[in-house]
């Protein structure tokens, strides 16, 4: 969706960057650097109108979805970061659907109201995420693939139940519901 939006925005936003120096170099010939600070200062208001299109839950219809309209759930690009981030730190040696439920965890958890509502809150909860707290955060980088499945999750969960997980057994919170690799996963009570 984030290509879509890119794909149609950045070339219309160039457009108007394109244009906006023309007008300027076309009609005061002797003022050329006009043109070049006209482009700057039009790239830095344009900036911020990308950003909102790739936060913003657009609903789109595309061939793929059957030609139905469907809205993408609003996220920043930092916190889908942020989640794949913890993701890596987590889950790294895990297979594709154990990083999913790690997603999942931290996605539940905002959904919930025994958790705090943000992913920063989530994830800087004290005694929550082993890894924020004993360095592994610090030796794990955000990887394009772990940000696409942080999408993928958002728009459709693979477990909209799981909220507690922990490595070797079950957790001593929640209720158990099954393993997958190393990871125990448990519900809320």
């Amino acid at each position: 969706m984030r290509k879509l939006i890119k794909v149609i925005a950045v070339p219309i936003l160039c457009g108007i960057v394109i244009a906006s120096s023309f007008f300027v170099s076309e009609f005061h010939p002797e003022e050329k650097d006009v043109a070049a600070i006209s482009r700057t200062n039009v790239v830095k208001k344009i900036e911020p109108v990308i950003t909102v299109l790739q936060e913003e839950s657009i609903p789109i219809a595309t061939e793929e979805m059957g030609g139905s309209e469907e809205a993408i759930p609003k996220m920043s690009r930092e916190d889908v970061e942020l989640i794949a981030l913890v993701t890596m730190a987590e889950a790294e040696g895990e297979c594709e659907e154990g990083k999913r439920l790690v997603i999942d965890t931290i996605l539940n958890r905002i959904d919930t109201e025994h958790f705090p509502d943000t992913v920063y809150e989530v994830i800087y909860q004290p005694n929550q995420f082993s890894s924020m707290w004993n360095g592994r955060v610090d030796r794990c980088e955000v990887r394009e693939d772990i940000c696409e499945l942080v999408y993928e999750e958002l728009e459709s969960r693979t477990n909209y139940d799981v909220v507690f997980f922990t490595a070797g057994e079950y957790s001593a919170y929640g209720v158990p519901m099954f393993q997958v690799g190393n990871h125990y996963f448990s519900k809320y009570e």
